[in-house]
């Protein structure tokens, strides 16, 4: 990592891999950036949400699923559709940036 921010530790488990490598992807700018333009405490806020929405994703997929829906339709009212293909692409790059092999 070139910006200015504390290297990323084998310790930081998971949320350390959203917070280094996910963030930048779906925010589209590097930690840098982010703390400059919207505060140091941006990248770690969006971190953390991130977390959480994945573990809602999983103890409540219907709710997750039904709740994306309305937020799509919605994002509609103020974006075109090729804007929201954004979102495939990002969730393709963070499937690339942190790969899973398996589930134990």
């Amino acid at each position: 990592m070139t910006d200015g921010h504390r290297q990323k530790d084998a310790d930081d488990g998971p949320p350390g891999d959203i917070y280094w490598n996910a963030v930048p992807i779906w925010c589209e700018l590097s930690h840098d950036e982010l703390a400059e333009r919207l505060g140091e405490e941006y990248a770690c806020g969006f971190a953390y949400g991130f977390e959480r929405a994945l573990i809602m994703a999983m103890l409540k997929p219907e709710w997750v699923q039904a709740f994306y829906h309305r937020l799509r339709a919605y994002y509609l009212t103020t974006h075109t559709e090729e804007d929201l293909h954004d979102w495939e692409s990002c969730a393709e790059e963070t499937t690339q940036a942190i790969p899973m092999t398996g589930v134990s």
